[in-house]
Formats: structure tokens, C-alpha cells, sequence
């Protein structure tokens, strides 16, 4: 059963390896988490943080690092979430803002 698993898993890691991504516009991030400015949640994580929510877009990353993109501009994915943003971010990335989903070529 462990090594079904780790066969699958060995499978998959390729395949996300081997995704591409496109940003329109912004930095191509690879974040642990993402969500919305909607949920109650991350409302009360930018208050806590003292972070304006005005004029912030819809998605708001958590734990975000740069991808480096190839000279197609084209960055591989990330196993956690892959998003391009244009806001600032706060705290070394654990908050990053102006987020909108990368588009996967």
C-alpha cells in the first residue's frame, strides 16, 4: 500500500513540476495559502496587521515566495497555490495582496 502511494505521489509531483504559468501582470508567486477578501477571516488578518483593505483585488496570498520566470516569461508551478501579484507584500510574504490566479499554458 506504501509504495502504491509513493509511486502516485512520485507521479504527481511531476506533473505539477512540469505546469507552466503565465502572469498578465504582477510578480508570479508561489504562496501556501490563498484566499479571498470576502472571507471574515482574512479581513480580521489584515486589521490585526494594520493593512488598508481598500482598493485590494479579490485574492490575498499567505506565505509567499518569488518564482523566477523563464525567458518566455513562463513560470513552473509551485506545488502549494501559484499566483501572480501586484500589491505590496507584508512581513517578508506571509501577506501578499492585489493577487490574481496564474494562468496555467
Amino acid at each position: 500500500m506504501l509504495s502504491r502511494f509513493l509511486i502516485a505521489s512520485a507521479v504527481f509531483l511531476q506533473v505539477v513540476a512540469a505546469t507552466k504559468y503565465y502572469c498578465d501582470s504582477g510578480e508570479a508567486m508561489c504562496c501556501t495559502d490563498t484566499t479571498t477578501t470576502s472571507v471574515k477571516a482574512s479581513r480580521d488578518i489584515l486589521t490585526a496587521y494594520s493593512i488598508s483593505s481598500s482598493g485590494l483585488s479579490d485574492l490575498i496570498g499567505y506565505g509567499c515566495s518569488a518564482i523566477v520566470a523563464a525567458s518566455d516569461g513562463s513560470v513552473s508551478g509551485c506545488i502549494t497555490e501559484t499566483v501572480c501579484c501586484t500589491g505590496p507584500q507584508y512581513y517578508d510574504g506571509q501577506i501578499t495582496v492585489n493577487c490574481t490566479v496564474a494562468v496555467s499554458v
